[in-house]
């Protein structure tokens, strides 16, 4: 039966099916392990860890690119043009700057935009045999726990008036990607259509697709009131 299972993994896996709930799971894992470690860090070793941390994220990225080469596959859309793409300069500029610069845009757009991947990613017809598939969870989960781990321990400043810092990054990134789409044919951060077996292909029913793009900026705001409400909350706290 375990055999089958596995064997099955061949034509990849379906969404909260053993396969993909072990990886969330190991993603909770991960993120246990990694904040009892930083948590633990005097300062210096902390900047330490983010560095290698945001490193490693971008020399995967690297070797898939590489990967994609060896096989002939790139094109644009293997460019780091996702939001998750994206997330990789913000967790660089993190890791590296000293200061709270980007600590919104980790907050707002890495952090929701690698859960939502993880949660409902958009490679389960890929073998789990295949580098990519590998290197997709890994990727999103490591992009992931960054985010989370620094808001574990304390360490994003985060603030109701710093929203303008996430709107005038999309404000500024939103149309050059759409531009970008058009000229390639790309579907980066899918803003021309929802990738299939997302809820984003739920939202295209619901509002058309006519109005695709209109309705996906509301589910950003959406978002963005759910992160936004636990700040509020705090700040009243206090």
């Amino acid at each position: 039966m375990l055999k089958d299972a596995i064997q099955s993994l061949e034509n990849g896996f379906q969404l909260f099916d053993w396969y993909h709930v072990s990886w969330l799971v190991l993603t909770a894992l991960v993120i246990f392990i990694m904040f009892k470690i930083y948590r633990q860090a005097d300062l210096k070793k902390r900047r330490k860890i983010r560095i290698i941390w945001a490193l490693v994220i971008l020399m995967l990225e690297g070797i898939k690119n590489l990967v994609l080469v060896g096989q002939d596959a790139f094109w644009y859309g293997s460019l780091p043009f996702h939001l998750c793409g994206l997330g990789i300069f913000i967790v660089l500029v993190h890791a590296f700057r000293k200061g709270h610069s980007v600590d919104m845009l980790l907050y707002c757009l890495t952090l929701p935009g690698a859960f939502m991947s993880l949660l409902t990613p958009d490679w389960t017809d890929v073998s789990a045999f295949n580098y990519l598939h590998f290197h997709s969870f890994l990727f999103h989960l490591l992009l992931f726990a960054y985010p989370v781990t620094m808001l574990a321990a304390q360490e994003l400043q985060l603030s109701i008036r710093k929203i303008w810092q996430p709107i005038l990054f999309l404000c500024i990134i939103v149309p050059l990607i759409y531009v970008l789409n058009v000229v390639w044919g790309t579907n980066f951060m899918f803003l021309n259509e929802p990738p299939a077996g997302t809820p984003l292909v739920l939202l295209e029913d619901i509002v058309g697709e006519k109005y695709y793009i209109i309705g996906f900026i509301g589910l950003v705001i959406v978002y963005w009131i759910l992160l936004l409400l636990p700040i509020v909350f705090l700040k009243k706290r206090q």
